[in-house]
């Protein structure tokens, strides 16, 4: 932490006058300095299908203080993880965009990815991670993949009549504190079309939350989309409640997230961390080494005998 600290002389009231002015009292306060700070954002995703896990590392720094010294490249750290069994891998840098949508321009960060290597974690593992920083530190923490859970009557894809909903039910993953449902829908704008809808995104994305590790049931489509809502058209909205026209489909995923990945993850309506995230990575610098374990499954809207299993019915 900087030790220097500076003086901010501020005027006690603002006045119309010199004479007014002079009258003021003044108050004295003093304010840190920013400290620079490297913040590791690590996730490790473990999917049911094959080839479908993958660790990210994404590196960068607090907002840098005026007139400081260069400091070296985030892009020359090393990130490795280490399962509890001696099993270790390490991450390997790649383009900026494999991590993160955007970041800021004057500290861009580094991205570190392993797919191949994370293929062999399971639910239910625990595993560490080590950050080695070029100036030398060390950033490192721990997580245990969410357990193993099942879909209730649902394999890999499934054939739901138009206009009906949906209920998706699970059992529940020892170690989660919450689930994500998520859902990509196609061909809304070409069937909503002719009922005076208009949607502009195709596919169209919708991210709901269960915030309880025994919250294991969601109804589709009318209860996802919960932070996106404000978002969302008003007619689209209500339109969901009451299901999907026929001729479209989605794509839906239920992921059971650890407490590392609920106690730091905030952004726009999305924050189940509350008003504070909370760092599960520790040493020289700071952050979050949170863990999922998800299933995905396809839903066709149909009128028609498909030859498919049917979805379950809400």
């Amino acid at each position: 932490m900087h030790e220097r600290m500076r003086t901010i002389v501020l005027l006690g009231s603002l006045g119309l006058s010199l004479v007014v002015l002079t009258a003021c009292e003044l108050e004295e306060i003093t304010i840190a300095e920013v400290q620079d700070v490297v913040i590791a954002e690590v996730y490790l995703d473990v999917r049911s299908e094959p080839g479908g896990n993958i660790a990210r590392a994404f590196l960068h720094r607090t907002v840098g203080v005026e007139g400081a010294e260069v400091l070296p490249s985030l892009s020359t750290a090393t990130v490795t993880m280490t399962r509890t069994d001696g099993y270790s891998f390490p991450l390997v840098a790649e383009a900026r965009e494999e991590c993160v949508e955007s970041s800021p321009s004057d500290e861009p960060g580094a991205c570190f990815v392993a797919t191949a290597a994370a293929g062999v974690i399971r639910p239910g593992d625990v595993v560490e991670v080590l950050v080695e920083l070029p100036e030398g530190g060390k950033i490192s923490g721990a997580t245990r993949i969410p357990g193993l859970f099942e879909l209730d009557g649902i394999t890999g894809i499934c054939a739901l009549p138009s206009d009906r909903l949906m209920t998706i039910g699970w059992s529940p993953s020892d170690g989660a504190w919450a689930y994500l449902n998520e859902t990509s829908i196609r061909g809304l704008p070409d069937a909503l079309r002719p009922e005076g809808i208009i949607v502009e995104d195709d596919p169209l994305y919708l991210l709901g939350l269960s915030i309880s590790d025994s919250d294991t049931n969601v109804v589709f489509p009318s209860q996802f989309g919960v932070f996106n809502r404000f978002a969302l058209d008003a007619d689209l909205a209500i339109r969901l409640q009451v299901g999907l026209p026929v001729g479209t489909s989605a794509e839906i995923s239920i992921t059971a997230v650890d407490r590392n990945y609920v106690n730091w993850a905030r952004g726009g309506n999305f924050n189940p961390s509350g008003q504070v995230r909370i760092p599960s990575l520790s040493g020289d610098g700071t952050g979050v080494f949170g863990a999922t374990f998800g299933l995905g499954f396809d839903v066709l809207v149909r009128d028609v005998p498909s030859g498919l299993p049917a979805c379950p019915l809400g």
